[in-house]
């Protein structure tokens, strides 16, 4: 018998899992359609997919190996990034369709330079000289500043638009050069490093989306405008002998809210969507095998992860195969399958098959300690903080795992924190991250739905609700 215990089953983030077990987080990445090959040396540059998904685990895993793919990878954070920022630039009318396109080209180039100085600090070209003197007069390549803060000081400066001197190099018998507006100053680094040449590639990852959520001036066409501006610069770039590549990774819920005459042509052609399917043998599906690479680790051989599951855990509980009783407890998602094996492994005796009710406690300690958590987090920026956090107090007081959408709005008006929230734009959001179901009428049987299992499932107002298992668990209905 494998002794659960022993397993690592990693953090809740990936990133912090790579930094505190490198070595292990590199063997147990699992990346079963070769999306990281792409994200290298392919065209795509959207990672996409809902929260827990996985799209950390893959920036983590491309910056621990960036040698064996001959890279350089830097990753850009917008978790300090405030929307409001943009509403600073003084003459923000005059930028054009997407006012937001130009001012990302330059911000990324600019951090472009960055990188490219960071790592290889002894280019001899002078156009790229003169560009990496005058960005660093200006303060915006200081090392301990992140992109946000970067982002920020440019607009402060008014840089994007007048750019008195900003270029000027005093030198003797120098030209001095006024760049005007966000697009010449783009325009002017990407001359100064599209004849570079080094061996290494450049890979800069774009990520932290999910908290510009949480800006009460959040506005898509700032997200819109970011794709369109990497797109732009990844077609420029791919004919160039300096080779970069910028990869954004981005819920699938918030890509849903840009809109842009070419935003889908975009994501059709560039972008990669993670999902994690259980066929009717759960063990063949991506999620189990992601699991049984964490048990290999222990084991040392290759594990058939259904003989280790009967070998750990009874054949059925409550009349019904144990795999599947399990399954209902969660979303189909890495974070979800890993946090719940850790719970196991608490309970785990070793040497001794686990009990239906340390299965049971196991279960119970899953939903209270990551599951109402987990879906707090996903509501959170889409719905005022004070609802989304009594948000489970409403649905434990509905008393019923099974409601409808006038049921749930009426016990909504009870609250304050509700006014002026939509109820039917809550439980549309709970549906499509897949934290409630549906029941859909049939002439001989109805059935139930939740969108995890089948994507293409939406949420109808009319139909019957239920709630998902690992929140009935949480709120004891």
């Amino acid at each position: 018998m494998i002794d659960l215990k022993k397993v690592y089953f990693g953090c809740s983030d990936a990133n912090t899992e790579a930094e505190r077990n490198p070595e292990v987080f590199k063997k147990v990445f699992f990346d079963p359609h070769n999306h990281l090959e792409e994200l290298v040396n392919g065209y795509r540059f959207l990672l996409v997919g809902r929260k827990g998904n996985g799209k950390s685990a893959y920036s983590a895993k491309l910056k621990l190996c960036a040698e064996e793919y001959d890279s350089y990878v830097h990753q850009c954070s917008l978790n300090n990034f405030n929307n409001l920022t943009f509403s600073k630039i003084q003459t923000y009318s005059d930028l054009g369709g997407n006012p937001y396109i130009s001012f990302w080209k330059c911000i990324l180039l600019i951090e472009c330079v960055n990188m490219i100085n960071k790592n290889e600090p002894n280019v001899q070209d002078r156009n790229f000289v003169n560009i990496l003197s005058a960005l660093s007069h200006s303060g915006l390549l200081s090392k301990d500043s992140d992109i946000s803060l970067m982002i920020t000081k440019l607009v402060e400066m008014d840089t994007t638009l007048s750019v008195n001197n900003f270029f000027q190099h005093q030198r003797k018998h120098s030209h001095s050069e006024t760049l005007q507006g966000s697009e010449q100053i783009y325009q002017s680094i990407r001359n100064s490093i599209e004849t570079l040449f080094f061996h290494n590639k450049f890979k800069m990852i774009i990520d932290g989306l999910d908290d510009l959520l949480a800006n009460s001036e959040f506005r898509p066409e700032i997200v819109t405008g970011l794709i369109r501006a990497v797109d732009e610069i990844n077609q420029k770039f791919r004919t160039t002998t300096f080779s970069l590549k910028i990869i954004v990774l981005i819920r699938s819920d918030i890509l849903d809210l840009c809109r842009d005459s070419n935003i889908s042509k975009i994501v059709r052609d560039s972008a990669i969507h993670l999902s994690w399917e259980v066929s009717s043998n759960p063990f063949d599906s991506d999620l189990f095998c992601l699991v049984n690479r964490r048990i290999t680790q222990v084991a040392a051989t290759n594990i058939d992860v259904s003989e280790f599951w009967k070998e750990i855990f009874p054949d059925t509980i409550n009349g019904k195969a144990s795999i599947e009783y399990v399954l209902e407890n969660i979303i189909y998602r890495p974070r979800d399958i890993l946090q719940l094996f850790a719970e196991f492994q608490n309970v785990f005796s070793s040497g001794k098959k686990l009990s239906e009710e340390k299965i049971q406690d196991a279960l119970a300690s899953f939903s209270l300690r990551y599951f109402v958590d987990a879906m707090r987090d996903e509501l959170t920026g889409f719905f005022p903080d004070k609802a989304v956090t009594i948000l489970p107090d409403v649905l434990s007081k509905m008393g019923t795992r099974y409601f409808y959408l006038t049921e749930f709005e009426s016990e909504c008006n009870k609250h304050k924190e509700f006014e002026n929230v939509s109820s039917r734009d809550i439980l549309e959001k709970l549906f499509s991250a897949g934290y409630i179901g549906q029941h859909r009428p049939r002439e001989r049987m109805d059935y139930t739905v939740f969108s995890f299992r089948n994507t293409r499932e939406k949420f109808q107002e009319e139909h019957e609700c239920i709630l998902h298992r690992g929140l009935t668990r949480a709120l004891t209905i």
